[in-house]
């Protein structure tokens, strides 16, 4: 079996930030000077960054964003492009460097075919680890493109075995520079190979001993990071190739969307949970809720006036001293994991049925023992809560469902609970071989750790787990510790950030969920738990990611607005001067806040965003205008709702015999059977789709030459520039056959030897003329006639069968003498039925509607039809298809003229056409009808008719009945 690899994508930004760093080393190898080529770098990218002497180069990512895969690449193209051989990764942790070297061997297969016409294809990575001298020792004598992997720690200090003289001389000619005496450390040795340095994590790297063993590192070093130095003796953000801020990186879904969940433990009493601004934080309950307040001195806490406010206490009136109170109580900690436990189970199993295991990382108080001790609290509480839990949602499933079987791993033999795990820096050492399969799983192992063969799904740790060690399906993390308050709140979080991947280790990007922003925020949703005594932890990690934001500051000037909306845009003058002067200040989204030095100061209204959506501006000027300040944060980082208990969904007696028949006869499990395609058949799908991939017109790359003057007279002036057409000639790619043809059999999900004859039936004019045009564009044009034709196949060589066979499992569930469905069966939200509901009668439940969507409630409150006997939602029918299961979502008992009973199946969508819909989704529906045909043919001899309609918005109901 071939073990899974993950799977990668090109992604526009991380491909800007690698062509930002080779072109900054072109000029630099053109011998321009250092500080000039930044200068110009800065004013190309309006970066507003300090240039320095120093011989880094800045790159800020975002947490999640893949900076480790980003800087692999940027190795393969500085040594494939200037012949750079020897790079030294220094990062500053453990579990940092476990995951850089598992990156670095994750990669391996997919850069060996990215550069397959390369001399230098792989690298030669080598691990310096507990004073493992060998690792150095290959490193220095090896001529290949290679990596050295290390910590800071390896040797800032004297006794270091790096820093300790050399046992015996090395003999490589490298090492040896004229006039000067040979190297005396290992440290020495690897400063003369002129290695270029990338750092990751730059804040991590401060210290006097660090500064002192890193001198002498004097070839460039690139500092890739999400957070900078800031301290006064340190190098700060300087230098800057590349910036992916943080406002950035949410509203390019590039990393999860928040959700914070504070979690309150009453207690009756004033609790000071924090200091600010000489003020005493206290949490309080009041009328049954906690509340936060503001206490000054000479305010009453617990009944005693406040008399002083120090930095982390306040003195009482009578002298005690009340200490921020960051410790959790017993009740506390189990309240948390119970509602983490909870919130994981939520979402685990929707996940699961999308083939994407979802895994919950618990931060710890700094002790050791409550996880791996002789009785550990924290692993005893899990346990107990865990299995609680567990025992409630067991007898809900399905048997015969994969999600059932996969909890029956839950447990060994022996009733021990298998899904959780810990990774401690106390763990070194640790002799239990549990202990360490466990750690492996963790840090080295994440592939296992992704996949469904494994029960590890909840992560323990303290503080161990920080910047460099992630798992992209972290989707829950829970803060048992309120230590840690000085590490910024994105990074306590950032473990959590990135895009999952499913099964196939594929990521469910925004690309790969066909552009559904809903769905990609289903999915991609980290929810974090705290205590309620992390004093402001939403508007802790908002701020943060304002504060990191390179957008619009809060106060600006008019000539700042306008140039940053054109540089934002690309809108032509007029509408930017029109967009500023009769949209943002004359509809007051924009307040003047001061008059400084005769220039007015402006700050955004508090009323923005309601005045935008007044002004019915369109939608490419509303995109425009918001993403110009970097305040929505609160689209992405959200506190949590308190959930309203949703109710079972009880059917009418009167109606239940008749939901009954109709839900059983139409759920069915059937499955589909593809006829098997004849040699003619074939070569006529292949001749169909070369027809259409040659009538495409792919349109050549011009190169064109932009000269811009500048009037000198009008500098700071609209106008001052004059811009001019001056050349265009054509661009004619190269082109990998063989790369291509391997990327449309992964787009199209077919066969590379169906790709191949598709290929060789294409013209040899077709191929050297139009495809050379733009590789890309044939890219795109190729793998889309490829899938509407198979489609178009499939479509046409479908049946269903097994109609007849085995049952589905009951939906139908009986408590008290009333059937219900489970709560969540028929829709996401629930509605109490109101009075003038004109279906009331008709419809299937109990007082309650269920549904989807808006445009769902709409269609359930229709007008009455007389010849419509019930009406209800469908529990969820999965009905298999090609493109993935299906569920259609109504279904209406009709009595026809002639006295037989017809099943009304509806698709309901709110499109204006059906042409709007999308194209895999409106494939589905085609699917779908041919399963519902095979319904109709079995049923065609018991007086039942099964008839299933699309229902597009605006569609009338009383159409599709007649026409059923």
């Amino acid at each position: 079996m071939v073990a899974k690899q993950f799977q990668y994508e090109i992604q526009s930004y991380q491909e800007d930030c690698i062509n930002n760093i080779t072109s900054l080393f072109e000029n630099i190898h053109q011998h321009n000077k250092f500080g000039d080529i930044f200068f110009e770098h800065h004013k190309t990218n309006k970066y507003n960054f300090p240039v320095t002497d120093n011989h880094n180069i800045d790159v800020m990512m975002e947490t999640g964003t893949g900076k480790t895969f980003t800087f692999i690449k940027t190795i393969f193209e500085l040594s494939k492009n200037f012949g750079y051989k020897k790079f030294i990764v220094l990062i500053p942790t453990v579990p940092i460097r476990e995951g850089t070297k598992t990156n670095l061997e994750d990669t391996k297969d997919y850069f060996k075919s990215f550069y397959a016409n390369e001399k230098e294809k792989e690298i030669e990575t080598f691990v310096y680890e507990g004073g493992n001298l060998s690792a150095v020792k290959q490193f220095i004598g090896t001529s290949h493109l290679s990596v050295l992997v290390m910590t800071p720690s390896s040797f800032n200090s004297r006794d270091n075995i790096l820093n300790r003289p050399l046992e015996r001389e090395i003999n490589t000619p490298e090492l040896f520079v004229k006039n000067q005496e040979p190297p005396k450390s290992y440290l020495e040795c690897l400063k003369r190979l002129h290695p270029i340095v990338i750092m990751d994590e730059p804040h991590r790297f401060e210290g006097d001993a660090f500064k002192t063993y890193f001198k002498g590192f004097d070839n460039y070093y690139l500092r890739f990071g999400a957070t900078f130095p800031k301290k006064k003796d340190s190098l700060p953000l300087s230098n800057v190739a590349y910036v992916l801020d943080s406002i950035s990186s949410f509203r390019q879904n590039l990393v999860k969307k928040i959700v914070v969940y504070t979690q309150d433990v009453i207690e009756n009493k004033d609790t000071l949970i924090a200091i600010d601004n000489k003020k005493a934080i206290v949490s309080t309950l009041i009328n049954g809720i906690i509340a936060k307040r503001e206490l000054g001195i000479g305010a009453v806490f617990n009944g005693k006036t406040i008399r002083k406010i120090n930095k982390d206490t306040i003195v009482l009136g009578d002298d005690t001293i009340e200490k921020v109170d960051y410790s959790l109580s017993d009740e506390s900690l189990r309240t948390m994991i119970a509602a983490t436990i909870k919130i994981h189970f939520e979402k685990e199993k929707t996940l699961f049925e999308q083939g994407i295991k979802a895994l919950t990382l618990f931060f710890m108080e700094s002790d050791i023992s409550l996880f791996r001790g002789v009785n550990p609290k924290i692993k005893n509480i899990f346990e107990e809560e865990y299995t609680k839990q567990y025992n409630d949602l067991i007898v809900t499933l399905d048997q015969t469902s994969d999600y059932y079987q996969y909890l029956q791993n839950d447990f060994d033999s022996d009733n021990s609970l298998q899904v959780h795990k810990g990774y401690f820096s106390g763990d070194k050492g640790n002799g239990d071989e549990k202990v360490k399969v466990g750690i492996d799983e963790i840090l080295r192992d994440k592939k296992k750790l992704l996949s469904f063969e494994s029960s590890s799904r909840f992560i323990f740790s303290i503080w161990a787990l920080q910047e460099g060690w992630d798992n992209p399906n972290v989707f829950t993390i829970c803060k048992l510790s309120n230590q840690g308050s000085e590490i910024s709140k994105m990074q306590q979080i950032g473990r959590g950030l990135r895009i999952s991947v499913n099964q196939n280790l594929q990521r469910n990007t925004l690309k790969n969920l066909n552009d559904n922003q809903e769905e990609f925020w289903k999915i991609n949703n980290l929810d974090v738990v705290v205590s309620s005594k992390e004093q402001g932890f939403v508007e802790a990690i908002q701020n943060e990611i304002l504060s990191n934001s390179f957008l619009i500051s809060e106060t600006f000037t008019e000539q700042e607005l306008i140039k940053i909306l054109k540089e934002k845009s690309g809108f032509d003058d007029d509408t930017i001067i029109t967009l500023v002067d009769d949209v943002l200040k004359d509809k007051k989204m924009i307040v003047r806040k001061a008059i400084v030095d005769g220039q007015k100061i402006y700050e955004k209204s508090p009323d923005f965003s309601s005045i935008l959506k007044e002004q019915n501006l369109p939608e490419e000027q509303v995109k425009a205008i918001e993403s110009l300040f970097a305040t929505d944060t609160n689209i992405y980082i959200q506190k949590a709702e308190k959930k309203k208990e949703k109710k079972k969904i009880y059917i009418k007696a009167s109606h239940l015999k008749e939901f009954q028949n109709l839900w059983n006869a139409i759920n069915k499990n059937a499955f589909y059977i593809l006829e098997s395609l004849s040699e003619q058949q074939e070569n006529l799908l292949v001749q169909n789709i070369k027809t259409q991939i040659e009538a495409v017109n792919i349109e050549e790359i011009l190169l064109q030459t932009i000269r811009a003057e500048l009037n000198v007279n009008k500098i700071g002036e609209q106008g001052s520039i004059t811009e001019k057409l001056t050349n265009t000639v054509s661009y004619k790619s190269k082109i990998d056959y063989l790369e291509l043809v391997r990327t449309l059999s992964n787009n199209t999900k077919t066969p590379i030897s169906f790709v191949v004859k598709v290929f060789n039936a294409l013209s040899n004019d077709f191929k050297n003329k139009m495809l050379c045009n733009n590789p890309e564009q044939a890219q795109r044009e190729i793998t889309e006639i490829i899938r509407k034709n198979l489609i178009a196949m499939l479509k046409a060589n479908i049946k269903y069968d097994g109609i007849n066979g085995t049952a589905l499992p009951n939906v139908f569930k009986t408590e008290k003498g009333k059937t219900y469905l489970d709560t969540g069966s028929v829709g996401k939200f629930q509605k109490d039925i109101s009075s003038n509901f004109s279906l009331k009668t008709k419809w299937v439940f109990e007082e309650l509607i269920e549904y989807d969507s808006d445009f769902e409630l709409e269609i359930i409150e229709d007008p009455d039809m007389d010849s419509i006997e019930i009406f209800g939602k469908l529990p969820r029918l999965k009905i298999k298809t090609p493109l993935g299961d299906y569920n259609p979502d109504f279904c209406y008992a009709i009595r026809s003229t002639d006295g037989n009973k017809i099943f009304l199946v509806v698709e309901a969508k709110g499109y204006k056409s059906s042409t709007a819909i999308p194209e895999d989704e409106k494939g589905k529906i085609d699917f779908a009808k041919k399963y519902f045909e095979a319904l109709g043919e079995y049923y065609k001899n018991e007086n039942i008719k099964i008839s299933f309609k699309e229902r597009i918005n605006k569609t009338q109901l009383a159409a599709l009945i007649n026409n059923a």
